[in-house]
């Protein structure tokens, strides 16, 4: 994959001290969506608190959207299941709405994890440079997004064979594949990997990063 520039990325601080949770609201369902946390499940419901170790899961034909204190919108796609894995933000004064946001209020670090099916965010810029970052978890590896929009697809058979492919649509992140490092991933160009995860032990094999295919179906 070709490296590009990504000089706000690469010049990331170390990271912050972050104490204090951010806040995960559900803001939409279209058809039907649960959460799970410590094994419990129920229906989701807009204006639900999504939090940390907490799966959220669509069915056939269903959407969820997310909103972040930190100002990304997320929408999760039919048949897909995502778990909250970290999600870390500065206190900030005032209550701004993340839909009129351009930047992010104070620093955040989140991370979250596409286990199957499909997402899409609309990131607005993270303040990278004071220790923020908001990564997206799929097997081939982690996606870093600084601002813009993203998405990320997962296909996985029961078998343990399947697909994941990423594409950074506008704005700039970095791509961090299993066993490598992060480099810089140019907005328009589709990344798909083929997967294959040994059932007994859980360890993940990914095919070689491929040359440029087109970008994921809008």
């Amino acid at each position: 994959m070709a490296v590009v520039a990504c000089a706000g990325l690469r010049a990331q601080a170390p990271e912050v001290a972050l104490t204090r949770p951010g806040l995960i609201v559900i803001t939409s369902i279209s058809g039907e969506a649960a959460t799970a946390i410590a094994g419990q499940r129920r229906p989701a419901k807009v204006n639900d608190r999504v939090r940390v170790d907490m799966v959220l899961s669509t069915g056939r034909k269903s959407l969820a959207a997310l909103s972040f204190s930190n100002g990304v919108a997320l929408e999760l796609g039919p048949d897909s299941e995502l778990e909250v894995e970290e999600l870390l933000q500065a206190p900030f004064t005032g209550n701004p709405k993340p839909e009129l946001m351009k930047e992010e209020p104070s620093v955040s670090r989140t991370r979250v994890r596409l286990v199957r099916g499909d997402l899409r965010l609309v990131v607005k810029r993270l303040k990278v440079s004071a220790g923020s970052a908001f990564v997206v978890a799929v097997p081939a590896g982690n996606a870093r997004v600084g601002d813009g929009s993203f998405q990320a697809m997962v296909r996985m058979s029961e078998v343990g064979l399947g697909t994941c492919a990423i594409e950074l649509e506008r704005g700039s992140g970095e791509f961090e594949p299993l066993g490598g490092s992060y480099v810089g991933i140019p907005a328009g160009r589709r990344l798909a990997f083929a997967i294959e995860v040994d059932r007994s032990t859980g360890a993940v094999k990914i095919g070689e990063m491929p040359k440029e295919t087109p970008a994921l179906k809008k």
